[in-house]
């Protein structure tokens, strides 16, 4: 049995994902720090001993280079996580990304209480990482009855990286996908390839449930229109007025924080 969980936390209600297979576990983001690090992994090791019997070996995988995916990598490394899937962009960038974010997270107000878990060194926050040097062809490593693909994409950072699960349906998109509030475009993001991923996604013809990285799990549909509204805004960006709306999956929803979403097997979740 695979197990494939969501759990979504402050700060930035961030979501990552545990997808726990009967070999392997892999974490998706490491999330914005120690304490909600610490969490996913206690959490992780927790759901290998009820899906495969035993505690899995756990990798990591960052969908980008934004501090609220990335700033708890180094507390996964020292629980035992030895492998952390990037972008080779990631890789290339992860320590100027990581003296900048800092600086922004201990100055900005909304960030600055949450700040003081963090190092004073951000060299504390870098880890070892494995670049996945594929295209968005896809790279593939499989968790015991779970195949995972890594497709290096691009458009709202320079490092995106998305993680599908081929046999479940399932694709954890970063922040290429954004429910409950605007997409953020940033300095960083370009809006040309940003389409040209969605367009990616889409093309999965398998997908049917898709994991932003904010917000809860959306379908075909929200992806559709968050790829027009996104190709409207390039067309447009001469006009100051266009901007990106807030889109939100219609439904009943779980949007408490923290808080934990089984979408695999999906009944767990119903």
């Amino acid at each position: 049995m695979v197990n494939v969980s969501v759990l979504s936390q402050n700060p930035a209600a961030v979501n990552c994902g545990i997808i726990t297979g009967s070999h392997r576990t892999l974490i998706i983001d490491s999330g914005p720090g120690p304490s909600a690090a610490d969490r996913l992994v206690r959490r992780a090791q927790q759901l290998s001993l009820e899906v495969a019997g035993r505690e899995n070996p756990i990798e990591a995988v960052i969908t980008h280079d934004h501090w609220d995916h990335f700033f708890g990598s180094a507390t996964l490394a020292g629980a035992g996580v030895e492998i952390f899937h990037v972008s080779e962009s990631f890789a290339g960038d992860q320590e100027a990304t990581a003296w900048i974010a800092l600086d922004a997270v201990r100055t900005a107000p909304e960030t600055a209480e949450f700040a003081s878990e963090l190092p004073e060194d951000p060299n504390e926050l870098l880890v070892k990482v494995s670049p996945v040097a594929a295209p968005e062809s896809g790279a593939m490593i499989d968790l015991g009855d779970c195949r995972v693909e890594f497709h290096v994409l691009g458009g709202h950072s320079t490092a995106d990286l998305v993680v599908r699960l081929v046999d479940d349906g399932i694709v954890f998109t970063g922040d290429l996908v954004e429910e409950g509030a605007p997409p953020q475009v940033g300095t960083d993001a370009s809006l040309s390839e940003w389409v040209a991923s969605l367009r990616i996604l889409l093309s999965f013809s398998e997908a049917t449930v898709f994991v932003p990285g904010h917000g809860v799990p959306v379908d075909r549909d929200f992806l559709e229109h968050q790829l027009a509204d996104i190709d409207g805004l390039r067309m447009d960006q001469a006009d100051a007025e266009v901007a990106l709306p807030a889109r939100v999956m219609p439904g009943d929803h779980d949007r408490s924080l923290p808080r934990e979403q089984v979408i695999c097997p999906a009944c767990a979740g119903q």
